[in-house]
């Protein structure tokens, strides 16, 4: 069933996860380190959510111009650079360095986007619609375990080494990927890895009827023979802003969790990798709860699984601030998990689900509009709530945002019309 994308998509897709996994639990740590306040160390975050939500249009359309492959290519590539870039600013050690550090991160938010862009787009375009949430959610598995592994190898490094090795690992992660990718095992048979120009000739060139019978696209195709008119995109808008709104709710409480995760761990004096390792069981947890999303997905509807991904997810930041202790963390992150582990590929199977088949990577880079503003929203309101308030008013505030999520895709669920409860025939 996943065999066309297992060695082209989901091995590489789990080594690049397993080097963002690892440096996950300790960019709040790494910028603490190079002597930032609590407050920026937040901020660091969700400034790389800025960076993420000003670079979304442009990657979808650099997708559809390099291709679904060559995009993923580039954007292992230039990680590796950049990490390199973060591994000398705690080398160099220098007022500068936080800087550097703030600056690669910066650069490392698009390089992700167009990653996890890209491998999308392929999967959305190569499985059939019955294994397409399958699909969605064993890419979203390999994310998880990369959050898995990833901190536990990290946290092993950092008892041996400093806290910038885990970076190396993130970089060694990336050239192993590319390696994959490489290989003749990772090709897709019959599946042209061209960009838009080349699809959409081809699609209008298998489709000359439509030309012949459509003067002025055979008008614009003959003025411009070596680049044909850009489709418009069929898409019901008004479904994508509905959803869209709820999957903000959700990025926003995703990406606060391992920055509340870090700073709360400090407050109640945890070492890093103590940290490393509660984040690292919260993904096991994830892991277990994703095959239950997956199914919940496929046979009662992407609705039902988004709202029981934010309800939980968000009960686990309530929980946290209510039980101020160690246990109470431990119980809190096992909350998260759960709610975040059925949650395991709902983003990208809505979008996938709402995604139109010509330019499916242009939309897809329109679609992530909401994920990565919710990647800036998330640890930028967490800072500014620490700032004027407190940590546990930080932490209280994307939980509940997180359940407000699930109530209004309930209420307006019958307008987006995603695929519901599976009827047996």
């Amino acid at each position: 069933m996943l065999k066309p994308i297992l060695w082209p998509v989901l091995a590489p897709s789990l080594l690049f996860a397993v080097g963002i996994g690892a440096i996950l639990p300790v960019m709040v740590l790494g910028a603490l380190q190079l002597g930032s306040s609590a407050s920026f160390a937040a901020a660091i975050v969700g400034i790389m959510g800025a960076v993420s939500l000003a670079a979304t249009v442009p990657a979808g359309m650099l997708i559809d111009r390099l291709g679904d492959f060559r995009a993923m290519l580039v954007a292992t590539a230039t990680a590796v650079v950049v990490l390199g870039g973060i591994v000398a600013a705690f080398i160099w050690d220098s007022p500068a360095s936080l800087i550097l550090y703030t600056v690669g991160l910066m650069l490392f938010a698009p390089v992700s986007d167009v990653w996890n862009l890209a491998r999308q787009a392929v999967v959305a375009e190569v499985m059939p619609p019955q294994d397409l949430a399958k699909a969605m959610t064993a890419l979203g598995g390999t994310q998880r375990v990369g959050n898995l592994v990833g901190p536990i190898v990290g946290a092993g490094l950092m008892l041996i080494f400093p806290l910038w090795s885990v970076f190396v690992l993130s970089a060694l992660a990336a050239v192993a990927a590319i390696i994959i990718m490489a290989l003749p095992i990772a090709r897709i048979p019959g599946y042209p890895d061209r960009g838009s120009a080349g699809t959409e000739a081809s699609a209008h060139a298998g489709d000359g009827a439509d030309i012949s019978k459509d003067p002025t696209l055979a008008e614009e195709v003959a003025g411009h023979p070596h680049k044909p008119p850009r489709p418009r995109l069929e898409v019901r808008w008004k479904a994508v802003v509905l959803v869209g709104i709820s999957i903000i709710a959700l990025t926003v409480a995703r990406s606060a969790q391992p920055v509340v995760i870090q700073l709360w761990g400090i407050d109640i004096g945890l070492r890093e990798s103590s940290i490393s390792l509660l984040i690292a069981f919260g993904a096991g947890l994830e892991l277990v709860f994703m095959f239950l999303g997956a199914y919940i997905k496929d046979h009662l509807g992407r609705v039902a699984t988004l709202v029981a991904c934010l309800t939980i997810f968000g009960s686990g930041f309530v929980v946290m601030v209510l039980v101020p202790s160690l246990s109470g963390m431990v119980i809190a992150v096992a909350i998260m998990a759960v709610g975040n582990g059925l949650g395991a590929g709902v983003n990208m199977t809505i979008g996938a689900d709402l995604s139109p088949a010509i330019g499916r990577a242009r939309f897809l880079g329109i679609w992530a509009i909401f994920s990565n503003g919710g990647k800036l929203g998330g640890p930028a309101l967490i800072s500014l709530v620490i700032t004027l308030a407190s940590l546990r008013f930080g932490i209280l505030f994307p939980g509940l945002f997180a359940i407000l999520g699930a109530v209004w895709v309930l209420i307006w669920a019958k307008q987006i019309g995603l695929p519901g409860r599976m009827r047996r025939g």
